[in-house]
């Protein structure tokens, strides 16, 4: 699920609109399909993997923006590692590159600097996120911009209130932005309150029918609630585990979500095994 959430923002960052930066991202498909693995692995918890991933995007991806990125990254896994010193250095290239005008650059510097005691220049930092957010004149752009900040208050700060007033800013700003309602939805998947998520899928589907974003967080969620309950992920076990209804449930975001063109083989082959 939080992989979800992050790639999703990974999306609208190089895929045209920057959160962050009023500019668009220049970058190769093969770029792109290497900057998602390395933000993968941040997400899924895993910065050593993410870090070694990044070195080789870095290697092969030269463009200003692929540097930003790079060094975003970079500096979300040292935070996780908990090496500050290496997170500012990264955030410091980021904000280079771009000449003070990364959010995410401000934001990662913020966190390494709130940890390890400096909490002044913290605020100095988030100063500068919520000074550069606030002047951005494009709506839709700030609304992003308070999406993401939504997201790095939840993900790595675990400031859920903070998080949660965020992502009303951007909803207020963009009512009609679905990917902040599937965002909200995955806020509470995160917290355990799956009937709260599944309103919030329920009221995307309804802005976006036709919307596989909605089914593939639809079926993460209850993914994730399973394995919770029963103790596993595996596709055996959870068929004998599950009720009628769970399978139900399930196996229908499944194959919704594949019939929309969700192309995840271990998914495909959960359904041929599971479901009738």
């Amino acid at each position: 699920m939080r992989t979800f959430s992050f790639l999703l923002l990974i999306v609208f960052m190089i895929g045209g609109t920057s959160h962050f930066c009023a500019q668009t991202f220049t970058m190769g498909k093969k770029c792109r399909a290497a900057l998602e693995e390395a933000e993968t692995a941040v997400a899924d918890d895993m910065p050593e993997q993410a870090l070694t991933l990044f070195d080789q995007f870095s290697s092969k991806c030269k463009t200003k923006d692929a540097k930003e990125r790079a060094a975003i990254g970079k500096a979300q896994a040292y935070n996780a590692l908990q090496l500050y010193p290496s997170a500012i250095a990264e955030a410091d290239k980021a904000l280079d590159v771009t000449k003070g005008k990364s959010l995410e650059g401000h934001f990662q510097k913020a966190i390494a600097l709130n940890r390890s005691g400096d909490i002044q220049g913290s605020k100095k930092e988030l100063k500068a996120v919520m000074e550069l957010t606030e002047n951005n004149e494009n709506t839709a752009q700030r609304a992003s911009n308070y999406a993401v900040m939504a997201a790095i208050y939840e993900r790595q700060l675990k400031q859920v209130d903070s998080a949660e007033y965020y992502l009303d800013k951007a909803r207020e700003l963009d009512p009609n932005n679905v990917n902040f309602v599937i965002q909200e939805g995955d806020m509470y998947v995160g917290m355990e309150d799956y009937d709260k998520a599944y309103r919030m899928y329920d009221q995307a589907a309804d802005m976006q029918p036709a919307s596989l974003e909605v089914y593939v967080a639809r079926s993460e969620a209850r993914l994730i609630q399973m394995r919770q309950k029963y103790g596993t992920d595996q596709a055996q076990a959870l068929r004998k585990k599950m009720t009628p209804t769970e399978n139900q449930a399930l196996c229908s975001d499944l194959k919704k979500a594949v019939s929309l063109g969700w192309n995840d083989m271990n998914k495909e082959l959960f359904i041929a095994l599971v479901c009738d």
